[in-house]
């Protein structure tokens, strides 16, 4: 069975702090962020190979493809299934595009720590992108993150996270297995409307961008490229069995996922922006090089925003290392409307200064379908 909801409460939905990471510890506790979660009761499974860290996952996913699509919808399909024990769920936006009956790519969208799927959908905005460019978007659930939440009128105890290797809570301590799960979103998605499944991609939001990177590193064949927006690299010595194209996109002023990192284990945020992006430059055999483009400079309401692109070229099989090094703003989704005004009018909690300098959906759109797995897994 599966039903639809639909996203109409973007603003009020993230009222409340948005991708509270610094706020989460292994320890088992965590102040609010906010949102609301629903669920369904279609199931479908996928092998669990317990895994924590950086080694490459040996599952093999048995792809079973629809032969027509799902429909087009303004609303979002709320489909779950059971992975490693757990039962799951996932958010599911169909663009117009599937109407023609093709496979289309697929992007998965990953939320922050203490936050939930249908507060990523919100505030990322990449509904508009998926209908513009013509690709389907999964918002998956993670678990949750904390034994004590703090109390949320709006997420109530939707408040979940990712197990990326070093971040965040439960599912760090519970070794969850997100890898597998998100193998089995994307088997599951096949399922239901086609799939181009040479072109599945992983993005996210803070410790969503990082479990996105954990894909990369640990299920690297079925993986295009991946993006992570306020999220580095959580885990030391990736080996991925093929290289995969990656994005960053940080502020070196973001006030939670610091650039520089904590070199601390409480909390566990103790990576840099760089160490992570070298991590990549080293497994994807990149010139180690930086090629930093001309930078943009905020005027007007943007006054006292940049943005710089940085690549590593000369990349195996054709990848390539990104990083949309950022200043002024904070810990946010870039192109979203959110904390880009006076500061009186900022409706996100201590997350800082939003910036429409850049779209995060559009960069890393165009950065997404320059790349293509080799062969279908």
């Amino acid at each position: 069975m599966m039903r639809r909801a639909a996203v109409s409460v973007v603003v009020v939905v993230v009222v409340v702090a948005v991708g509270a990471l610094a706020a989460c510890s292994s320890s088992g506790s965590a102040k609010s962020g906010a949102g609301n979660g629903s669920t369904s009761s279609s199931s479908a499974s996928v092998a669990s190979t317990s895994t924590t860290g950086p080694t490459p996952v040996p599952t093999t996913v048995a792809f079973k493809r629809a032969a027509t699509p799902l429909a087009p919808s303004t609303t979002t399909y709320v489909f779950s299934l059971t992975s490693g024990g757990l039962k799951r769920s996932y958010r599911l936006h169909v663009p117009p595009a599937a109407a023609g009956g093709k496979a289309l790519p697929l992007v998965l969208n990953l939320h922050g720590a203490t936050q939930n799927a249908l507060l990523q959908e919100a505030q990322s905005g990449m509904d508009a992108s998926a209908d513009k460019h013509g690709y389907l978007v999964a918002y998956p659930d993670g678990t949750r993150i904390a034994t004590k939440l703090d109390p949320d009128p709006v997420a109530k105890q939707a408040q979940y996270g990712f197990n990326a290797g070093a971040c965040c809570g439960l599912p760090v301590d519970k070794h969850v297995d997100d890898v597998d799960f998100l193998l089995a979103v994307i088997s599951n998605v096949a399922t239901r409307t086609p799939v181009d499944l040479r072109r599945v991609y992983v993005t996210g939001m803070s410790n969503g961008g990082m479990m996105a990177y954990a894909m990369a590193a640990q299920a690297s064949t079925y993986i295009a490229a991946v993006a992570s927006v306020a999220g580095q690299v959580e885990q030391l010595g990736i080996a991925p069995t093929q290289p995969v194209p990656t994005m960053e996109l940080h502020s070196v002023d973001d006030p939670i996922a610091r650039y520089e990192g904590v070199q601390n284990s409480d909390p566990k945020l103790r990576y840099s922006v760089i160490a992570g992006v070298q991590q990549w430059v080293k497994a994807d055999g990149c010139d180690t090089t930086p090629h930093p483009d001309k930078t943009i400079t905020g005027t007007g309401t943007s006054e006292g925003l940049t943005a710089t692109l940085v690549t590593y070229t000369g990349c195996k099989g054709g990848a390539q290392v990104a990083l949309w090094q950022l200043t002024g703003s904070g810990h946010v989704w870039p192109g979203a409307p959110f904390n880009t005004g006076p500061k009186e009018t900022w409706v996100l909690d201590g997350v800082g200064r939003g910036t429409t300098l850049i779209d995060a959906n559009e960069e890393m759109w165009k950065f997404f379908s320059r790349h293509v797995l080799p062969r279908a897994p």
